[in-house]
């Protein structure tokens, strides 16, 4: 009897208490399956606590608990009840057969063995296992979807209509009372007006994004690009927000080669990243932008002065769609969708996107990729 699986072979447990029949099923099915034996229900019982098998063939008469009794112990165990049981003996009237059934088994292998058939049927029923488990998997991600599916449109809901309703209601005003009003007013308005359509149109490519990644159609267009002159762009973009809050955004930007990267993610995970630091940042602080090269790869990074993120939130950074403690120093929006885009970008890169932080003393977020 061994406890443990060296091999990806399936695992089958036999139980018998005739070490005759032990050793012609042994022998039958050595070769292609991990094998463990028990000679009474007790033991077997005994071996599932340390050994789980993919199946068990399970004799009926056995002295002590007989086969019928340990395949009902198996099936009302959550742990054990998934694990078919096919039960060997040599009783085939049809009220055992029947009542093999009805104790949770799924097939009745009789004795003297037939090779081939025993072969047949074994490897049928992990065949179904097999077939089981993958539906499992397959509805626990159809659960997972489902579940991002709600929250895409309870969030697109909800934030889409604050603004539309902001574009609506200035946009009529303008369109009823423009004589009315001052200029200095019609341009607050319109700039209400811009802005929400901005953080629309952001917000619908992140979800368009979301729905890219999660359907594992990311497509990477990779090209020999400079990272530096993607960060200069970058900041020249967000220059503006930073001067708004005061902010001083400081550049150690060293010379590093080429890298193959595709130029509009790794160009969004930078803006991302930056404008990120600027939004929960305080007035009047600095942003430490950082580029290098390391041992066959390059390192960016965005350190801020900000209040910092607990380890509570820290472990929920890169899911999607989550609203954490900090919240931005400006009333800027935020999705909850950025940093889960970025770090499945960064990882379809070959590279891995991390933050460093502590509260009271700002965030680092940094990424990796790898010099090809």
């Amino acid at each position: 009897m061994t406890d443990a699986n060296p091999t990806d072979k399936p695992k089958i447990l036999i139980v018998d208490d005739t070490p005759t029949n032990l050793s012609i099923l042994e022998e039958i099915l050595n070769e292609d399956y991990f094998i463990s034996v028990a000679q009474s229900g007790k033991q077997a019982l005994s071996i599932i606590e340390k050994f789980t098998p993919d199946l068990i063939l399970l004799d009926v008469n056995m002295p002590g608990i007989d086969g019928f009794e340990t395949c009902r112990k198996l099936k009302s165990q959550e742990d054990t009840q998934g694990i078919p049981v096919v039960f060997i003996t040599a009783r085939a009237e049809p009220e055992d057969i029947i009542q093999g059934f009805n104790e949770g088994g799924v097939d009745y292998i009789t004795k003297p063995f037939n090779h081939s058939e025993v072969l047949a049927r074994v490897q049928t029923h992990l065949k179904v296992q097999q077939l089981i488990r993958q539906l499992g998997l397959k509805n626990d991600q159809l659960k997972e979807l489902n579940e991002l599916k709600n929250k895409f449109l309870g969030m697109a809901s909800h934030d889409m209509r604050n603004y539309l309703s902001a574009i609506n209601g200035y946009s009529h005003i303008l369109k009823e009372d423009r004589k009315e009003l001052a200029e200095e007013t019609k341009d607050q308005f319109l700039n209400f007006i811009a802005k929400s359509s901005e953080n629309m149109l952001k917000m619908v490519n992140e979800l368009l994004d979301v729905s890219v990644i999660e359907s594992g159609k990311l497509q990477l267009d990779l090209q020999p690009e400079s990272l530096k002159n993607l960060i200069d762009h970058n900041i020249m973009i967000n220059q503006f927000f930073a001067d708004k809050k005061n902010i001083r955004l400081q550049l150690e930007l060293h010379d590093v080669p080429q890298c193959q990267v595709d130029a509009n993610k790794i160009g969004q995970v930078i803006d991302n990243l930056i404008s990120n630091a600027i939004k929960f940042s305080e007035a009047g602080t600095t942003i430490y932008i950082n580029l290098k090269k390391g041992e066959g790869k390059l390192i960016f990074s965005v350190k801020d002065e900000g209040p910092g993120i607990s380890d509570e939130d820290q472990a929920k950074l890169f899911q999607h769609f989550q609203k954490l403690t900090a919240r931005p120093t400006a009333g800027e929006s935020s999705s909850g969708l950025g940093l889960a885009i970025s770090k499945k970008m960064i990882h379809a890169h070959g590279g891995c996107l991390n933050v460093n932080s502590q509260m009271g003393f700002g965030t680092t977020f940094s990424f990796e990729i790898p010099l090809r």
